[in-house]
């Protein structure tokens, strides 16, 4: 039968549960939940992907390429910058390279599905959003991606790293990401509006967030002015800024059949 390990379990009280451990007779078995939060935003993005796709057949492999490539950028970004101790394998993500390989996948993926680039990023980016969302849930039980101290009745103070109690940024970010997912266009607006909405969002809410991140959890890119992930986001955010301009300004050629009439008085 089943049953919880207490030697894991008792870090649930300090408010930060990195594992989850269970023993089954002589098994014992040690979830890290960083990993459990990943896999479930994946999951749950896929599914969001394809709900909102307009070709799911060319989505469903985009969403594939996408997490493969998200996840390696991710890695290999943070082993660029923070190193590994035990080999490649070994450190964490960096969501800066996550996103960055994730958007050239996603553009690759629909050349070669023959679907407009802005049409396939439409579905993945909202569903990028909700993984990055659930995903930093996993941070914040991990204990990693911490905010700077705060006297703020809020405040958690990590086990790894004691007093003082720290803005707990990772949730920050997980609220933001998903009140930016909520608060986007329908399936129904132009091609390309759903996702430059998100980048946008996307952007402006990490590059304010940094300001509240613990300097030793980010990389400064010019110290104390910008940091690397800063920098990143304002440019995610400048890029959509834009091309939802052009998208405006090219008429009623993006819009669907029924808004092209209305623009033409029709």
């Amino acid at each position: 039968m089943w049953r919880a390990d207490p030697a894991v379990c008792a870090l649930l009280p300090s408010g930060v549960l990195p594992q989850l451990g269970f023993v089954a007779g002589p098994v014992r078995v040690v979830v890290s939940l960083h990993a459990l939060a990943i896999v479930l935003g994946v999951v749950a993005g896929a599914v969001l992907a394809l709900r909102r796709a307009r070709d799911p057949t060319s989505v469903l492999a985009a969403v594939a390429a996408v997490t493969v490539a998200a996840l390696v950028g991710a890695h290999a970004l943070f082993l660029v910058l923070r190193g590994g101790r035990g080999g490649v394998w070994t450190g964490g993500l960096a969501s800066t390279g996550g996103v960055a390989a994730g958007l050239a996948a996603a553009a690759l993926a629909a050349r070669f599905a023959r679907r407009p680039v802005l049409e396939v990023l439409d579905a993945i980016a909202p569903a990028g959003l909700l993984a990055l969302g659930i995903g930093r849930l996993g941070c914040f039980l991990g204990g990693c991606c911490y905010g700077r101290p705060t006297a703020l009745p809020w405040g958690v103070v990590f086990p790894g790293l004691g007093p003082p109690a720290r803005h707990p940024l990772q949730l920050y970010s997980a609220a933001a990401d998903l009140a930016v997912l909520v608060l986007l266009p329908r399936r129904s607006a132009p091609t390309g509006v759903v996702a430059c909405c998100a980048c946008l969002g996307l952007g402006i809410v990490r590059a304010g967030l940094e300001w509240l991140r613990d300097a030793g959890t980010t990389d400064a890119l010019v110290p104390g002015v910008v940091t690397l992930p800063q920098a990143a986001a304002l440019l995610l955010a400048l890029g959509a800024l834009c091309i939802e301009r052009r998208l405006r300004h090219s008429g009623p050629s993006t819009m669907p059949p029924a808004r092209r009439k209305l623009a033409h008085g029709r």
